[in-house]
């Protein structure tokens, strides 16, 4: 059910304990990409990946220039996830397809879970090899094995304030938080939860210039944070530092492994 009235939405993000300190998310930059629907940041390329709910993806970089782009055997592509070796993408009904960074195919579609059907987050965790997705209908977030059996789950209907549309979702290897946004049709927010599964922070997304987030993803060792936003075809970067207990240490952030600074001085061969 959509939580129309802006004071309602105050008061139940005013309500949200916070652990100390508290996290921060501050706009960056932004670039247009037409209906953007779920974001994969790789590594390998220091770029995002990015569907649109067409049977294509493409591989921008950070600042939207294109690098590449293939089609996918899934009639739509909602979410896609980044592995060590492949991508995994989801159709939003429960199809997933494993292709190559070429855009070569690594196997044909196939169901990993008859549990959960409308999955519009992806998240392939790589030491564990465990994936994380979202559930639109269900209110959900799940943790899975490689095998599709249910390890864990957040009900997103019983938080303060709840998470009523779950769509993207990425996970911090730093800290193990989940990063999720939902949409226009709930808060229109991002959730940040530890790795127990508890809410720490909500932060309001929508904007005058954007609105209706569908996908997240983090470039860790840069601390940053992109989402892409349906409504005004854009795909927005953040400045991001997670919650972190009050006792925590201030270790010195990782070096990053690719160049986030500016635009890359060559393009992408292969």
């Amino acid at each position: 059910m959509p939580i129309a009235s802006p004071l309602l939405r105050t008061a139940l993000l005013v309500a949200l304990p916070l652990a100390a300190p508290a996290a921060d998310l501050t706009v960056l930059r932004s670039f247009p990409f037409p209906g953007p629907s779920g974001l994969a940041f790789d590594p390998l390329f220091c770029a995002l990946w990015v569907a649109n709910e067409t049977d294509e993806i493409a591989l921008v970089t950070l600042w939207g220039a294109p690098l590449r782009r293939f089609r996918s055997d899934l009639s739509r592509v909602d979410a896609i996830a980044v592995t060590d070796d492949h991508l995994l993408l989801s159709d939003g009904s429960g199809r997933f397809q494993e292709m190559h960074r070429d855009g070569t195919a690594r196997d044909t579609p196939f169901r990993l879970t008859r549990e959960f059907s409308d999955i519009d987050g992806l998240f392939v965790d790589a030491a564990s090899g465990e994936i994380w997705i979202t559930d639109d209908a269900r209110a959900q977030v799940a943790r899975l094995n490689a095998g599709g059996g249910l390890l864990a789950r957040i009900d997103g209907a019983t938080l303060t304030p709840p998470m009523l549309e779950p769509q993207g979702l990425t996970r911090d290897p730093n800290t193990g938080h989940l990063l999720v946004v939902d949409d226009a049709d709930a808060l229109d927010s991002l959730f940040e939860f530890d790795a127990t599964g508890r809410l720490l922070d909500v932060f309001p997304l929508a904007t005058a210039a954007y609105y209706d987030a569908e996908g997240v993803t983090l470039a860790a060792a840069a601390g940053l944070v992109f989402v892409a936003f349906d409504a005004g075809n854009t795909i927005v970067t953040y400045d991001y530092h997670p919650t972190v207990p009050a006792d925590s240490p201030s270790d010195s952030p990782a070096a990053d492994p690719c160049s986030v600074s500016g635009p890359p001085r060559t393009p992408l061969g292969g």
